[in-house]
């Protein structure tokens, strides 16, 4: 086989540093999460380039700022991962500007990533256990209860649901959605469809709240002494969620493995076990990277959700 050629590509450290300034501003619809995690691990890359002076663009110049991650800087592999992912981007911003031909950052291999989730995931019976221990008479309980059935049947993680208002719950074509800002966005872009148990509750928390409710009220309100009316906190969605795994016996010593996080986790096993594919749990979830979807097919037949009545309301949107 013909080794693939790249033409080699001189590049001064003052003007590599532009390109990449530039690059960070062509993401200012992002976050400013997102753009700082491309500033922070961009800026190893600089460093590298101008101790290297002999990265010319090739793949072999990338396999071997790949390996300084692994040998000098001790990087993890997931760390590793997500470092030449920005140099991948960056690569390809290049060819797209047309300072290079090709990408050669995408003949070189990241990072290896996880085969399965750190995170365990609920059983039915836990998600009955759990759903069952919570109050459904009092405000709290009520917007407790709708807040777990939101990450189990929207898949919807925290910072997503901090961001939650009234208004983004809308009905579409017969169905309701929520729209929410998805990680890395500046807007509410993303619709996810809501499933049945979701709505219902979701409907029941907001009717107790009274009548006229603004729509860019929040959606899930703090009731702590300090932030009475605000939205919940990721740290306080994260503190009641734990708590009703841990009073309703849920957690069982799993105090590291089962988190909140891992209502989410359950959502995409649920999903892969009611046979959707990967690309429709990448789209349900919003998750870009195919690999990670793959994680929860990995894991189908461990809730043997086919056999429960609730699996159709927590997951189906028909």
């Amino acid at each position: 086989m013909i080794e693939d050629y790249f033409k080699p590509v001189k590049m001064k450290l003052t003007t590599l540093t532009g390109y990449v300034e530039n690059f960070i501003a062509s993401y200012s619809d992002k976050s400013k999460e997102t753009q700082g995690t491309y500033q922070r691990t961009l800026r190893e890359f600089v460093s590298f380039f101008g101790a290297d002076k002999q990265f010319h663009f090739r793949v072999k110049d990338v396999e071997r700022y790949k390996n300084h991650l692994i040998t000098s800087k001790k990087m993890k592999d997931i760390s590793v991962a997500a470092y030449m992912t920005s140099l991948r981007l960056l690569c390809q911003y290049l060819v797209e500007s047309g300072v290079i031909e090709k990408n050669p950052a995408k003949s070189v291999q990241g990072g290896r990533r996880p085969i399965a989730h750190a995170r365990t995931f609920l059983t039915i019976d836990d998600i009955e256990l759990l759903l069952n221990s919570i109050d459904k008479d009092t405000p709290t309980g009520l917007r407790d209860r709708a807040l777990i059935l939101t990450m189990l049947g929207c898949a919807c993680a925290e910072l997503e649901l901090t961001h939650a208002e009234v208004g983004d719950l809308k009905k579409v074509d017969n169905r309701w959605v929520l729209y929410v800002q998805g990680k890395g966005k500046s807007i509410k872009d993303e619709p996810v469809s809501v499933p049945k148990a979701t709505y219902d509750a979701l409907e029941k928390y907001i009717h107790s709240r009274g009548k006229n409710i603004l729509e860019d009220s929040p959606l899930f309100l703090s009731y702590s002494n300090r932030a009475q009316g605000k939205p919940m906190s990721i740290r306080g969605i994260r503190e009641t969620i734990s708590v009703h795994l841990q009073n309703s016996k849920v957690k069982r010593g799993r105090d590291l493995k089962l988190t909140p996080f891992s209502l989410r986790h359950t959502a995409g096993i649920l999903l892969a076990e009611q046979g959707a594919t990967p690309e429709e749990i990448m789209k349900r979830m919003r998750i870009e990277w195919r690999p990670t979807a793959m994680l929860y097919f990995r894991q189908r037949g461990k809730l043997k959700s086919q056999n429960s009545a609730l699996t159709a309301d927590l997951i189906s949107v028909e």
